[in-house]
Parts: structure tokens; C-alpha cells; sequence
């Protein structure tokens, strides 16, 4: 008997110890099903369940934190992604871009610089880039003027695109919650809800409507709210809910819904209706033609997107047709049309393009029919997402996390540089945030975009005016006012050249004034009597304001000349003063006799009377000091010019430095060498004026350039 009872005592500890992980396979068996059919809301709480338990399997860590990452609950996602890095589990670049999503740039540096030391990829290059340089994205800040609408609730609206007085919008609100009896009594009321979407288990999205854009600015704010589902009952009673986009809600969950009683009214958009999702729609602008996005029917567990294209015939819009660039295994998504109806852009996640999601276009034919699909390219898709392309006054705007960017979704701006290239140019804060910013949309100066930068997906109207500022000061060269001159202002455009943005005239006292766009950098650039360049580093940031208008005075300029400058003034003085003593004296040292002791590697040139080129005979060897100039390497080249002593002393003195500077033109830009002159007038004449006068061919000989080639 006792044998007996010890025998059951066993079987039911043996039974004990093997419920709890089949009940925990069975747990996460659920939360991967969840998962894998998109299901994210419904995945969480199974993972947190499966892991509070004692579950041992790593991935589930992953899987929650991509979990939490896709419901934008970031601070979760972070958490989750750590203890998955800790456990062995590779997490690539997700942790580096929740902190720059969560506004800690310095943290995402940091381990952007480690990722980069093991995998240097371009998209590892790209954000390390943008997080490096924030700065750079506010620098346009000013021409931007946002407001928050009253469209929004706390739960997702966004892709507000301009169609007709108002504005088409996507949201996921859930309009209607209300209670209803059982038939039978002493049963509990019990609320039904309108169907929820497992993604982030709020509503499925529609497609809104408002007529008008007048008064929908908002100084308040309908924060976001994320309620994550917990269970009503045991988890004993859950079993295995219906796939991504299904009407099924489940009872297992409780459920709750936001209140936006404050929200302005809105319509649905009439003519687009699904029972799963539907939105991302772009129009033609006769306003005629719509393309949009739907569910497809399931295929493997999941129901992708596609797109459609409706006509609006009559005062309708037709019940619409798929296109022929859709796939059962791929989503396709965010259409966005030209104008003209002419290009086709749009979203996917065929695995064929460059990584993540890619954006595509195709063209339409003379006859209407559609060319074969074409991706957008390297220069726009990345190894990240690519998302929300719209078309607006003659540019393609998009949002990506691959570019250099602020954190999560920025919105780009497809632009062409002076040589037709492309580039994509960041429209910096505030259109964007350390969050995701996408769906823009514009008309001349004014349009919207979205965020979520406050918690949920919100709608947000701008008003762009390009903000100027009057950069002004007192600028002096070598300590002394260089008054009615002309200084110049130059900028480093987007290929790297210097240009002139703005000029300004120095007045008798030697104040200047720029109009300059803020929160950017300039060099000055003057040139003293002589003819030299001189520059000073400005930049255009802490300002004040006055009525709308921007101001910086500058403290006190003193350009000092280069130190090269003044070692040619002092040498030229010298030379001066000694050709002044040798005139007395009556003799000539000449210092091209001075350097032909010193080499012998040098040509002598010949210049026409009151000219700076060269003599057609001497041509030939000019030609030839270039062809060796070019090829030549840490050189001191010695340009000596003169002239006849016919016309004024400042005349030649001015003449011979001319015809030195033409050489030195010549030479100074084709290699590293050191290239240097010395102009010497009428004063270090080969023939005598006295003798020279009657006799052109020695006039000639007084009019020479020698360039002479020495070692350093």
C-alpha cells in the first residue's frame, strides 16, 4: 500500500515538474504566432508573461524589444534589446538608434564609433554622420513656423494630403464603443468595441476628411496613449487569434479606448471603405485620379498591401482597380503620383532592393499603360527604410532612417545640384525630430507633415518664410580704416566650392552690414591697397530679435596682413632703397645677377613695350618652364621682371609687378612648389636709359622676365 501511495506521490511530482514548460512552450509558441502574423500588441504581454515565468529561450527578448520597437514604445524597446545583447543575442544598430531616438546623441555616438570599428557600412557611416552634426539640421529653423492641429487625438493621424479646400488624412481612432445586454438575466453589460488591429491594437486605419484647412491650428495637445493588453482571464484560456488584419477581437484582452471628445469633427472619406486597413492615398492634381493603400487577401498568415487606383466619375469615386505591380508575396504601399499622372511613386519590401523597405516608381506610356516598375536607386534607398514618398511643387519628399538623419524617420527632400546630380537634403528640425517625421505634404509656402514626436502619430501644419539676418560690424585691415572698399562674403556651398553670398561697402568709418541666413558659417574676404586676399572666419549664430528682424553685430575686425606679405613689403623696401643708393652712386647691381651666381637652371623672357605677355620669340621657352613647372615638386621658383625706363617710376613699378604676377599665375597652380617674384621697375636696367632711348632693340633687352629654378 504504501509502495502504491509512493508511486502516485511521484507521478504527480514528475507531472508537477513538466506542466510548467509545457505550459511555457506553449506560451511562446503563442507570442511567435502573434509575432510572425504582425500581431505585435497581442505578441508583448505573451513574451512578458512567457519571460516573468522563468522562460529560457534568448529570442524572446529580441522579440519583445522588436515588439515594443514597432508600437513606438521606445524607452521598452531599449530595455529589452539591452538584456538581449547581454544574453548573446545580436542586435545590430537597434540600440544606437533608441537612444538618438530618445534624444541621447552622445550615447548613440558612442556605440555608433564601436559598430563602426566592426562593421563599416554606409548606413553605420551615414547615421554616425547625422548624429555627429545635429547642429547642422537646426541651422534653418527659423523659416519654419509650426502649429499643432485639432484634427489629432491620442491615438495615430497621419499622410494629410491636400485635396480640394481640405485635407485627406489617415488615422486609427476608434469612433464607436458601446455596451450591449444578453438576452438572458443576471448576465453581466459587457463593451464592444470596433474591430482592433493586432499591430498596435488600436483601430484599423481609414481614410478622414475635412473641408477646410481654416482653423485647424491648436495651441493644445491630444497626447498619445499606448495601453498594452493585459489578460482578462487565465492565460490557460488563450488560444492562438486569427492573423494580422482580422475583425476577430479577443476576448482575452481587456480593452480600452482614448477619449477625444475635444478633436474637431471629421468625416470619413466617402468611396474608400475596407474592413481592414486603408489609406496612404495620393491624387492627380485635377483631382480625378486617387491611388491608395489596402489590404490584400491573406497569404501565409499575413495580409500584405496593395495598391489601387480610383477614378472619381460622375461626382464618385469608382469601386477601383489593383495594379499590376503588386505581388501576394510583398507589400506595396505609400503611392504617390506626379501631378501630371504621368510617375508612380511607391513603397516595398521585396527583398530584391537595397534593404529594408525601398522606394520605386513607374512611368506611364503614351497610351496610358505602365512601364515596368523601376527602383529609385542607391542614391535615395539605403540599407534602411525608405518610406511616405509624396510629390510636391516639382520635388520628390521622403521619409528614411538611413540617411544622416536626427533619429528615427526624418523627412527628406530630393534636390539637383548644378551639374544635374542628385542630392537629398534634410529639411532639419523642426520638420524633423529625434523621433519618426513623415507624410509631408505642401502647397507654395505653407503644407503639413506628421510626427510622433509627442507620443502618438500627429498631424502638424508649417508656414515657411526664409528668415534673414543683418551680419554688421566694423572691419580694419593692418589696424588702419580702409574706407569706400568693397568686402566680400563667401560660403561653402553642397559640393564644396567657396562662392560669394552677399558684398558690402565699407563706409568712412569702415562699418559693413550682410544680409546672411542665421545659424550658419562665413569668411570675410578684403583686400588691402596692395592687392592682397585677406579673409576672417564669421558665422551668423546668437543673434538677437527685434520685430521679426534678426541682428548680429559683430565685435571689432582687425585684419592683420600674412606674415609672407609683410616679408615682401620689407624686401621690396629694402630693394627700393638700395636701387636708390646704386642710382646715386651710378652703378647697377642687378639681382638677377645676384641669382644666376646662385643657379643655373633658369630662362630669360622678353616682354613688348607697355605689355605684361610675352615676346612670340620667347614663347617657345615659356612653353617649355611650364611643361617642367608641372612635373616639378618643392621647388623655389624666382620670377624678376623689369621694364624700359620710358613712362613715370610708379608706372613701371606697377608694369614690372604686373608682368612678374602673369608669370606667377602661370606657374603657382600647377604643382607644390614655392613660387615667388620680385618686381624691380626701371631699376635694375641692362642697357642705360641714356643709351637705351635711341635704340629699340636695347629697350628690348631692359624689358625682361627671368625665371629662375632653385633647390629649397
Amino acid at each position: 500500500m504504501n509502495k502504491i501511495i509512493y508511486i502516485l506521490i511521484f507521478l504527480m511530482t514528475f507531472q508537477g515538474l513538466n506542466a510548467q514548460p509545457r505550459k511555457l512552450k506553449k506560451i511562446v509558441r503563442n507570442a511567435n504566432t502573434e509575432m510572425q502574423a504582425l500581431r505585435y500588441a497581442y505578441a508583448i504581454p505573451l513574451y512578458k508573461s512567457y519571460l516573468l515565468k522563468g522562460g529560457t529561450d534568448t529570442i524572446a527578448y529580441k522579440n519583445i524589444a522588436a515588439s515594443y520597437f514597432k508600437v513606438h514604445q521606445y524607452d521598452s524597446a531599449l530595455k529589452y534589446y539591452q538584456i538581449a545583447e547581454t544574453k548573446g543575442v545580436i542586435a545590430t544598430n537597434k540600440i544606437p538608434e533608441l537612444y538618438a531616438i530618445l534624444g541621447n546623441y552622445n550615447k548613440a555616438k558612442e556605440l555608433y564609433t564601436s559598430l563602426q570599428a566592426e562593421n563599416n557600412t554606409l548606413i553605420t557611416k551615414a547615421r554616425m554622420y547625422g548624429f555627429s552634426n545635429i547642429d547642422k539640421f537646426k541651422k534653418d529653423s527659423l523659416d519654419y513656423k509650426i502649429s499643432y492641429t485639432n484634427i489629432n487625438t491620442p491615438y495615430n493621424e497621419y499622410s494629410a494630403v491636400l485635396y480640394k479646400e481640405g485635407l485627406v488624412f489617415e488615422s486609427n481612432r476608434i469612433n464607436k464603443v458601446y455596451k450591449k445586454k444578453r438576452n438572458f438575466k443576471k448576465k453581466p453589460i459587457f463593451k464592444k468595441y470596433e474591430p482592433e488591429f493586432g499591430w498596435d491594437g488600436a483601430g484599423y486605419s481609414k481614410l478622414y476628411f475635412i473641408p477646410s484647412i481654416d482653423s485647424i491650428h491648436s495651441d493644445s495637445l491630444n497626447v498619445g496613449f499606448y495601453n498594452e493588453k493585459v489578460f482578462k482571464y487565465a492565460l490557460d484560456d488563450y488560444s492562438t487569434a486569427t492573423s494580422n488584419d482580422s475583425r476577430k477581437i479577443l476576448t482575452t484582452y481587456d480593452k480600452k479606448a482614448a477619449d477625444f471628445q475635444n478633436t474637431s469633427k471629421v468625416q470619413l472619406f466617402k468611396g474608400f471603405h475596407d474592413n481592414l486597413n486603408i489609406g496612404s492615398i495620393s491624387f492627380t492634381q485635377d483631382g480625378n485620379t486617387a491611388y491608395y493603400t489596402k489590404n490584400q487577401e491573406k497569404s501565409k498568415g499575413v495580409y500584405q498591401l496593395e495598391i489601387w487606383e480610383s477614378k472619381y466619375i460622375n461626382g464618385i469615386w469608382t469601386r477601383g482597380n489593383k495594379l499590376f505591380i503588386n505581388n501576394a508575396n510583398y507589400s506595396f504601399f505609400h503611392p504617390a503620383i506626379t501631378p501630371d499622372g504621368k510617375r508612380l511613386y511607391y513603397v516595398s519590401d521585396d527583398p530584391n532592393g537595397n534593404g529594408g523597405t525601398d522606394i520605386y516608381y513607374i512611368d506611364k506610356n503614351e497610351d496610358g499603360s505602365w512601364k515596368p516598375t523601376q527602383n529609385a536607386g542607391q542614391d535615395i534607398n539605403t540599407e534602411g527604410d525608405e518610406l511616405f514618398p509624396t510629390f510636391y511643387n516639382g520635388s520628390l519628399y521622403f521619409s528614411s532612417n538611413g540617411h544622416p538623419g536626427m533619429g528615427g524617420l526624418d523627412i527628406f527632400k530630393l534636390e539637383r545640384n548644378e551639374k544635374g546630380g542628385l542630392l537629398i537634403k534634410n529639411m532639419g528640425y523642426p520638420i524633423n525630430s529625434s523621433k519618426d517625421d513623415l507624410g509631408f505634404s505642401i502647397n507654395k509656402s505653407s503644407g503639413f507633415f506628421s510626427s510622433n514626436r509627442n507620443g502618438s502619430d500627429d498631424i502638424y501644419s508649417f508656414d515657411f518664410i526664409q528668415a534673414n539676418l543683418i551680419l554688421k560690424g566694423r572691419l580694419l585691415v593692418d589696424s588702419n580704416c580702409v574706407g569706400n572698399k568693397r568686402i566680400y562674403l563667401y560660403q561653402t556651398d553642397q559640393n564644396g566650392n567657396e562662392v560669394i553670398v552677399d558684398s558690402s561697402m565699407l563706409d568712412n568709418e569702415c562699418n559693413y552690414q550682410f544680409n546672411v541666413r542665421p545659424n550658419q558659417n562665413f569668411t570675410i574676404v578684403a583686400y588691402d591697397l596692395e592687392g592682397n586676399k585677406l579673409s576672417y572666419a564669421v558665422e551668423s549664430y546668437d543673434y538677437t530679435k527685434l520685430n521679426d528682424t534678426y541682428t548680429k553685430d559683430m565685435a571689432l575686425i582687425n585684419l592683420p596682413l600674412p606674415k609672407k606679405v609683410l616679408e615682401d613689403r620689407l624686401a621690396k623696401e629694402k630693394s627700393i632703397q638700395l636701387a636708390e643708393e646704386l642710382a646715386m652712386a651710378k652703378t647697377f647691381k642687378l639681382t638677377i645677377d645676384s641669382l644666376k651666381a646662385l643657379t643655373k637652371d633658369f630662362i630669360e623672357l622678353h616682354h613688348p613695350f607697355d605689355q605684361v605677355y610675352v615676346v612670340k620669340e620667347d614663347l617657345n621657352s615659356y612653353y617649355k618652364i611650364i611643361e617642367r613647372v608641372k612635373r616639378m615638386k618643392g621647388k623655389k621658383i624666382i620670377i624678376v621682371s623689369a621694364t624700359d625706363c620710358n613712362g613715370s617710376f610708379d608706372y613701371n613699378e606697377n608694369l614690372s609687378e604686373r608682368r612678374a604676377k602673369r608669370i606667377y599665375t602661370s606657374l603657382s597652380k600647377l604643382s607644390i612648389n614655392n613660387v615667388i617674384i620680385r618686381n624691380v621697375g626701371e631699376r635694375e636696367l641692362i642697357e642705360a636709359c641714356d643709351k637705351a632711348n635711341n635704340n629699340k632693340a636695347l629697350q628690348k633687352v631692359n624689358r625682361y622676365s627671368y625665371v629662375f629654378i632653385l633647390d629649397k
